[in-house]
C-alpha cells in the first residue's frame, strides 16, 4: 500500500503541474496589471490564455480552451459584477469557478474521463484563491496549484478512442 502510492507519488507529472501553476500566475498577474480597469476579466482571461500554451500537446484543438476560458470567464463575471449582491461578494469565487470550470469542462469532456471533478476542482480553487488565500499572486498560485493538481490526474485517464 506504502509502496504503491510512493510510485503515484514519484509518477506524478510534477514539470506539468509546475508550469500550470506558473501559467495560471503569470496570466492572472498580467491580465491584473495591464488592464487594471476590468481587471477581474483580465486575469481570468489572461490565466486562460497562459494555460492554452501548456495544453498545446495535451489535448486536440487547444484553442477551444482558450476560448471557452475567456467565455466562462465573462459569464461569471457579469453574474458576478451585476447579480451578487454586494454582501454575497463571498460566492463569487464559487460562481467564477462555476462558470469557468463548466466551460472548460466542455472541451475536457471529450477527451478525458471523469471530468465532472474539474468543475468541483474549479470551484474550490477559484473560492481559494480569491477568498481563502487572496492576494494578486497568492489567487494565481492557488487556482493554478489545485487546478493543476486536478488536470494532471484526469489526463492519466483519457477516453477510448471511439468514445
Amino acid at each position: 500500500m506504502v509502496r504503491s502510492l510512493f510510485l503515484r507519488i514519484l509518477s506524478f507529472d510534477w514539470a506539468f503541474w509546475f508550469l500550470w501553476v506558473m501559467a495560471t500566475t503569470l496570466g492572472w498577474l498580467l491580465g491584473w496589471l495591464l488592464l487594471p480597469g476590468i481587471a477581474l476579466l483580465a486575469a481570468g482571461i489572461g490565466a486562460g490564455f497562459m494555460q492554452w500554451l501548456i495544453l498545446q500537446q495535451r489535448i486536440s484543438q487547444p484553442v477551444r480552451w482558450f476560448w471557452s476560458t475567456a467565455a466562462g470567464w465573462g459569464v461569471g463575471c457579469l453574474v458576478v459584477l451585476f447579480g451578487l449582491p454586494a454582501e454575497l461578494d463571498m460566492f463569487s469565487g464559487v460562481i467564477l469557478g462555476l462558470a469557468v470550470g463548466t466551460a472548460q469542462w466542455i472541451i475536457l469532456r471529450n477527451e478525458l474521463q471523469w471530468t465532472g471533478w474539474w468543475v468541483v476542482f474549479s470551484i474550490m480553487a477559484w473560492t481559494t484563491g480569491l477568498h481563502l488565500l487572496p492576494g494578486l499572486l497568492m489567487t494565481g498560485i492557488s487556482a493554478g496549484g489545485l487546478t493543476g493538481l486536478a488536470l494532471e490526474i484526469l489526463m492519466r485517464n483519457p477516453k477510448p478512442a471511439g468514445h
